[in-house]
C-alpha cells in the first residue's frame, strides 16, 4: 500500500472513495432526511469538482495538503486533507479536515498511516499538534482516534445540510508522539 501526496488527477477517484465511505458511514449518524439529501445531491461529478479545486488551490500555494492510499491496479483506497486549524483546542495546531478509508481497507493501518503522513506534513510547517473533528455518533471513529492516543477536548455542533449536528474534537498536543506510532507495510511518499 502506497500513501503519497494527492494529484490533481485523482479527483475523480478521490469523489469515489469520499462518496461512497462517508455516504456509508454516516447512514445511521445522522436524521435521515439529511442523509437523503446528501445523497441526492452530492455526486461523484459534485465531488470531484470540488477535489479538483481544492487541489489546484494547494498547487497555488494553499496551506492545506491532501494524501491519497493505493495499492497497485485498484481504486483509491483511502485519503486524508489536513491544514492549519480554523478553531484550535491548542495552539499551533494543524487539523484534519476530512480522513475516510474504504470498509474494505479498514482494520489493515492505513487510516493510522495516513494521519501519520499528514501529521508529518504539518510538523514540518511548524505545528506541533494536531486534532480533528468527528460526528459524535461516529463510535467507530471515535474509537480509532482513542486508539492513536487522542484526546477528547471539546463538543461544538456540526452542519450538515442545515441541521446541526453534535462534533466532538479530539487532540494530540504532541504531533511527534503521533508520527511515532508504528504502521507496518506502509510506504509513505511526501
Amino acid at each position: 500500500m502506497l500513501i503519497r501526496v494527492a494529484r490533481e488527477e485523482d479527483a475523480p477517484a478521490m469523489a469515489r472513495a469520499m462518496v461512497d465511505t462517508y455516504m456509508a458511514a454516516h447512514r445511521d449518524q445522522m436524521p435521515a432526511e439529511a442523509w437523503a439529501k446528501r445523497a441526492q445531491e452530492w455526486t461523484y461529478e459534485v465531488s470531484e469538482r470540488g477535489w479538483a479545486q481544492t487541489l489546484r488551490e494547494i498547487a497555488a500555494g494553499a496551506a492545506e495538503c491532501i494524501y491519497v492510499a493505493e495499492e497497485p491496479g485498484a481504486d483509491l483506497a483511502g485519503l486524508v486533507m489536513c491544514g492549519p486549524a480554523e478553531h484550535a483546542a491548542l495552539p499551533h495546531s494543524g487539523e484534519v479536515y476530512a480522513l475516510y478509508v474504504r470498509a474494505s481497507h479498514q482494520g489493515r493501518g492505513l487510516g493510522r498511516g495516513l494521519v501519520q503522513a499528514v501529521a508529518a506534513h504539518l510538523a514540518q510547517l511548524g505545528m506541533s499538534a494536531l486534532q480533528i473533528g468527528c460526528l459524535a455518533a461516529n463510535v467507530p471513529a471515535r474509537r480509532f482516534y482513542e486508539s492513536l492516543g487522542g484526546r477528547l477536548v471539546d463538543e461544538r455542533l456540526f452542519d450538515e445540510e442545515g441541521v446541526m449536528l453534535p462534533e466532538v474534537v479530539y487532540s494530540w498536543p504532541n504531533i511527534e508522539l503521533l508520527m511515532a506510532i508504528g504502521s507496518a507495510g506502509l510506504e509513505v511518499r511526501r
